[in-house]
């Protein structure tokens, strides 16, 4: 498995979720997500998509509240499908 937080931390802030990094926040402002989701993958290298996509859910919901993190879970599929696929 080859897949490093970098990798993830540029697509998590790509994808930009709360639009933050747009309206200038920190460029750390999901580096706690990112290691979440990182931390995740590391503990197993077999997660599937649905499992990454419940976990991203998850992270994000607790840590910015379902007020402030309005995604949808299909959305937050995408994320981890291509988070999944960037796995070499």
């Amino acid at each position: 498995m080859s897949l490093s937080y970098t990798d993830i931390k540029s697509i998590i802030d790509e994808w930009d979720p709360i639009e933050l990094l747009i309206t200038h926040a920190p460029p750390d402002e999901y580096d706690y997500e990112t290691k979440e989701i990182f931390d995740t993958i590391q503990k197993n290298h077999k997660i599937s998509a649905n499992d990454l996509t419940n976990n991203i859910f998850r992270f994000f919901t607790k840590n910015f509240g379902s007020d402030t993190f309005t995604k949808d879970a299909e959305e937050c599929q995408e994320i981890a499908e291509k988070i999944l696929s960037s796995v070499v």
